[in-house]
């Protein structure tokens, strides 16, 4: 079972997504949100690494993930139709995924891909999880920047937001090393030699 942003969105129990649940957001002009991007067309496969791919799936990973949903029109921000995105195979899907381990660092791995709909109306879902690696970087322009969602739009985060992230994932990463500690069981204490009449040497 999943609960995505569809879900929450749309008052629906956790559920597998469905094509069904995407038809009900569109039919309610559901706007795009921190974790919900519409998007009318999947990116070109070829040079899929210099598309906007990688930094809406770093922007996102860095916001507490989300949907990247390929195959609606919208307008002002809300959904307004479906359109169909045209084949999508198996090739293209493993350029995805290559694509958020190689286009950002670091690499946003656990991408759930969904293929919804039939011919006319077929769509493309990117789950992306949530990160505890942030910030994830792309190169963009002849530098490095980490991208952001700021409610339906996607920003750059300024230096202080990088550094606040960076000590974020500092201070997790001593959290679990501290609970990984206390909770590992401790070796007994070594025996005391003692000598044949039985006394300590």
């Amino acid at each position: 079972m999943t609960f995505t942003a569809l879900h929450r969105a749309l008052g629906a129990s956790p559920a597998p997504l469905t094509n069904e649940l995407l038809d009900a957001a569109v039919t309610g002009g559901l706007a795009e949100t921190n974790d919900l991007d519409w998007k009318s067309e999947l990116p070109p496969a070829k040079g899929l690494p210099q598309t906007d791919f990688p930094k809406d799936v770093a922007a996102m990973a860095n916001s507490g993930g989300g949907l990247i949903v390929y195959g609606v029109r919208e307008s002002q921000k809300a959904a307004t139709e479906r359109i169909d995105v045209g084949e999508f195979d198996e090739a293209y899907e493993r350029s995805l995924r290559s694509a958020a381990i190689t286009a950002i660092s670091p690499p946003v791995f656990g991408l759930n891909v969904h293929r919804l709909g039939d011919e006319g109306e077929r769509a493309v879902v990117v789950e992306v999880p949530a990160s505890i690696d942030g910030p994830h970087l792309v190169y963009r322009n002849d530098y490095f920047g980490a991208p952001v969602r700021n409610d339906s739009d996607t920003a750059w985060m300024k230096e202080r937001q990088i550094e606040a992230m960076y000590r974020a994932r500092l201070d997790e990463r001593r959290h679990a090393l501290r609970c990984w500690t206390t909770s590992s069981p401790k070796r007994p204490a070594a025996a005391t030699p003692t000598s044949e009449h039985g006394s300590s040497p």
